[in-house]
């Protein structure tokens, strides 16, 4: 059970945590004075890293599409909707808080030793830093288009709400009395 939701079907999706950012000693070899010496071995690492992050960025974005396909083709109500949203938002905040020291420490270093980085290694690091934007981006998507989905199956009931069935004829003039009763300050600004 998640958030008091019993049959949440996006957890295992959600779950998933990957870290977008190049391992901090990875950076610090590549900023270091023998880094020529080590500079092909380091950028191999940083190619592999580079795939794989881009791999599981890619298929965590299909992950998340075909699990809103299914949520939109299901009969969730609004309520549920907003709750999954909820919980999504949670997901999301939980990854920010992982991914931003590390995106921090990475455009600062960026900012002081970009000069003296490699321009391929310079963007190989921003590559990282927009996979690792986009990775909390497609969450942020997911929850609007839930709170999307939650809104327009609010607005599209066919049922009347709060309504009473009225049976005979109105009498308009008792009527208007009872909402002049009930609502006497509105009246009074329309006065106005």
């Amino acid at each position: 059970m998640v958030n008091g939701l019993k049959r949440f079907p996006m957890t295992n999706v959600l779950d998933v945590s990957q870290d977008f950012l190049p391992d901090p000693k990875l950076i610090d070899a590549l900023l270091s004075d023998d880094r020529l010496v080590q500079s092909p071995v380091l950028l191999a690492r940083l190619r592999k890293q580079q795939v794989e992050a881009r791999s599981a960025f890619e298929k965590q974005s299909e992950n998340l599409s075909q699990l809103y396909g299914e949520i939109e083709h299901s009969e969730y109500d609004p309520v549920y909707l907003a709750q999954m949203a909820e919980v999504v938002r949670e997901k999301e905040h939980a990854q920010a808080e992982k991914l931003y020291p590390g995106m921090e420490a990475l455009r600062q270093k960026l900012v002081f030793q970009g000069l003296q980085l490699d321009p391929e290694i310079q963007e190989y690091f921003q590559e990282r830093l927009d996979i690792a934007v986009g990775w909390l981006e497609l969450y942020r998507t997911l929850r609007e288009r839930l709170l999307t989905l939650a809104s327009e199956r609010r607005g599209s009931r066919s049922e009347v709400l709060r309504a009473r069935p009225l049976e005979g004829d109105i009498d308009h003039e008792t009527l208007t009395r009872e909402i002049v009763a009930r609502f006497p300050k509105i009246l009074a600004a329309l006065a106005k």
